[in-house]
């Protein structure tokens, strides 16, 4: 999908829904801002950084400094364990073994899976591999988390589970969140709601 004329102001530490129908421009928008793609005219900023034009060397550094990643098939790989999964960011950054470790660990706890450090995807439920993801976007200390569809493939519980983790992480942490989402009540949940149509974006309104 090409977006068409999209401007977007997000204020810091603030939650967002985007919702539409598929084929709207959500993934698009949402890719562009994450630094995946790159926009053919305009620019992007983030924290007060123009990142629109850098090449995928300083993207990359940008996104492991700024932007934490949560997706809706969580993306763990399967050989590694949870605290593993979590401290991979922190390879980037060159950051000591011991140091990942402490990291990742403290993360998996504040999620509620200090007991679970040592297990890997296949043996986590999928609630439990979603806040194993929440817990690796969050390593890093992000400004800006990324959620695309994170209750998708969750049951009614475990998707209320991570939706209070993800207001609480907006609340406490004063991490800004754009979540992609189909579920009118998670949208109205938001501090406002972004719809898209047919590659544009339509002003953001209260949730």
């Amino acid at each position: 999908m090409v977006l068409d004329r999209v401007s977007l102001s997000m204020p810091s530490g603030r939650m967002w829904a985007l919702t539409g129908s598929s084929g709207s421009g959500k993934s698009t928008l949402l890719n562009l801002i994450g630094l995946l793609d790159r926009p053919q005219q305009g620019q992007i900023e983030i924290a007060g950084q123009c990142v629109s034009g850098l090449d995928a060397h300083e993207a990359a550094k940008v996104r492991n400094r700024l932007i934490g990643f949560v997706f809706q098939s969580f993306h763990l790989l399967p050989r590694l364990t949870a605290w593993e999964n979590v401290a991979l960011p922190l390879v980037h950054r060159a950051v000591g073994r011991k140091a990942r470790r402490d990291a990742a660990i403290a993360q998996l706890e504040r999620v509620g899976l200090g007991d679970r450090i040592h297990h890997r995807p296949e043996e986590l439920s999928g609630g439990q591999r979603q806040r194993v993801a929440i817990a690796r976007a969050l390593v890093t200390r992000p400004r800006l988390l990324l959620a695309d569809e994170p209750t998708g493939n969750l049951d009614s519980e475990s998707g209320a589970m991570v939706m209070s983790l993800l207001r609480d992480i907006n609340l406490n942490d004063q991490v800004s969140i754009l979540m992609v989402t189909h579920d009118d009540r998670l949208a109205a949940s938001c501090d406002h709601r972004i719809v898209m149509r047919d590659g544009r974006i339509l002003p953001p309104v209260r949730g």
